[in-house]
């Protein structure tokens, strides 16, 4: 990638739900660039990324999901249990540009060990875009305040989630990988529009309002 993400340029996709997270997301990948997609799933992600002229390749381990990815989507698609995934990657060494993990460290063991190993499938200046649900949500705050803290089939209080995330925390976790937070966006389709247009508005409502943290992330370089 010949230039470096600038956060500056941030605008919201056609076609999808201004501010919420997939939005976000696809457009802070930037276009004609080379993407790991982490986690794919059935290639919701992929195939607007495709549209804008990025080369997919994919990895997930719900093989259900992967059998549903459209055709000429991907470059490659593999599957695979995202909590071995290792320093040498999944597709022979090859670097990206940009690796997307949109809600897949929360599912994962040891998520800090797998986002150090995906940032070093990055070629240089490349990012690394990271979506995390945000635990201190009004949602899950007002039920917590009557003592309900319950956990459901999806959302952020899915079941398999492993981790909860706050800003604060999620910006840690990024920190402890060896990496620096680039930009910081707030994911929700009722909110994310008004939340992202000043940093200010974010940093106050963002930790009450958002649904989900994205992190535009960059390899610390020693």
């Amino acid at each position: 990638m010949d230039d470096k993400f600038d956060p500056a340029v941030l605008k919201y996709s056609k076609g999808t739900k201004p501010g919420g997270t997939n939005s976000v997301i696809v457009e802070a990948c930037p276009k004609g660039t080379d993407v790991l997609d982490v986690g794919c799933a059935s290639g919701y992600l992929g195939e607007e990324l495709k549209r804008r002229g990025c080369r997919m390749w994919g990895v997930d381990s719900d093989r259900f999901a992967l059998d549903n990815i459209p055709d000429g989507v991907y470059e490659e698609v593999l599957e695979l249990d995202l909590n071995l995934i290792s320093d040498a990657g999944p597709f022979a060494a090859r670097l990206f540009d940009v690796v997307i993990a949109a809600d897949v460290l929360e599912h994962l063991l040891e998520p800090e060990r797998v986002l150090r190993s995906l940032s070093n499938l990055l070629r240089p200046n490349g990012v690394l875009i990271v979506s995390l649900p945000n635990v201190a949500n009004f949602s899950v705050r007002v039920p917590l305040l009557f003592g309900r803290f319950d956990y459901t089939d999806v959302g952020i209080l899915d079941r398999t989630h492993l981790h909860l995330f706050t800003f604060k925390s999620a910006a840690q976790l990024v920190a402890n990988s060896g990496m620096q937070t680039v930009s910081t966006f707030a994911g929700s389709d009722r909110f994310g529009l008004m939340l992202n247009r000043s940093t200010r508005l974010r940093s106050v409502l963002g930790p009450l309002l958002a649904f989900n943290i994205i992190m535009v992330c960059q390899r610390i370089e020693c």
